[in-house]
């Protein structure tokens, strides 16, 4: 299996060097005039003619720390990709062999997030990426998204950060789960307590059964079209360098679908906030049925075609799926 690095091995950008120069160039400019005031009140008593000098020092360290921080973050900016601080989003689910997996939950003391300052998870779901982003080829990527969260996402695995206690998602929305696999899927999990993770490549099965169809590691992304009102889903040939549409509300934000299963040309799953505003769906997703002037998106896929390629029933797309099977965790 793949190698996962700490988290606290994790490599800084460079707003997060400048911003450890800048934390230690405030922190060294405080002790610098604590020490100063303290000779000065020394001073004051025995040689007031020098109070002076060391007005002029303490206004000296303010002066320069305050330029250095002001430079800094014009030099961020200037050489950013993004021209300055962002706040993007994209909704993201993880499916395997039927059932929805629930990402580790924030677990540091005074944290409300996994990940770092500027790309994290708060227990919602959602990718946040808040900050500036030098590099959006590195920065604003899914693989770069799992490795700061303490996970891998490379071409033929992945691996999912999970929790000491919750595995499986119990969200009540309009997609199909199924359960039957649970008990295989519990047994793959390695190490205990917070550092709890699901290792995944291709070639495995969903059911430990060495006949069984061997299952892939596969991601699909539904991007918006904002002009129109409508959306469409893609397989990502390349997931893990994927960069994530720069919207900060979803949808327009992508809504991300990483998925361990049988391999598929087009996945039946959807992210909540699409789901509570598609024309089609909207009501398996949690919204009245008298209240359709919520429901103003358009799924504008080709489902016929994906599965006339894949060589299933058209039947089979999500838009007509059987009410059979269960829906929710």
């Amino acid at each position: 299996m793949v190698d996962i690095s700490s988290f606290a091995e994790v490599a800084q950008n460079l707003e997060g060097q400048i911003a450890g120069y800048s934390l230690k160039s405030v922190g060294l400019a405080s002790l610098l005039i604590i020490m100063l005031v303290i000779t000065g009140m020394q001073i004051k008593q025995h040689k007031p003619k020098y109070s002076l000098h060391v007005f002029l020092l303490i206004t000296a360290i303010v002066g320069s720390t305050t330029v250095f921080l002001f430079g800094s973050t014009i030099y961020l900016n200037s050489v950013s990709d993004s021209n300055g601080p962002v706040h993007w989003h994209a909704d993201i689910e993880y499916w395997v062999c039927g059932s929805e997996i629930e990402l580790r939950d924030p677990y540091r003391l005074l944290s409300n997030k996994i990940g770092t300052a500027s790309l994290h998870e708060h227990n919602d779901k959602r990718i946040h990426l808040e900050g500036v982003v030098v590099n959006e080829h590195e920065d604003a990527t899914l693989g770069n998204f799992m490795h700061v969260i303490d996970g891998n996402l490379e071409r033929g695995s992945m691996t999912i950060p999970v929790g000491q206690n919750n595995l499986f998602e119990d969200d009540q929305d309009g997609d199909i789960v199924d359960t039957s696999n649970r008990t295989y899927i519990e047994s793959m999990v390695r190490g205990s307590g917070n550092a709890r993770y699901l290792d995944l490549m291709n070639g495995e099965s969903c059911s430990g059964n060495a006949d069984a169809q061997p299952a892939e590691v596969q991601v699909f992304v539904y991007r918006f079209d904002k002009d129109n009102d409508t959306y469409s889903q893609t397989k990502l040939d390349d997931p893990a360098n994927y960069v994530y549409s720069p919207y900060s509300n979803v949808p327009p934000g992508d809504c991300i679908i990483f998925e361990f299963d049988s391999p598929k040309d087009f996945t039946d799953k959807l992210c909540l906030q699409y789901g509570l505003k598609d024309t089609k769906r909207c009501v398996e997703f949690g919204v009245p049925a008298n209240e359709p002037e919520h429901c103003n998106i358009t799924d504008t896929t080709d489902y016929t075609k994906l599965s006339e390629q894949a060589g299933v029933d058209v039947q089979e797309a999500p838009s007509s799926q059987s009410d059979s099977t269960e829906r929710s965790n």
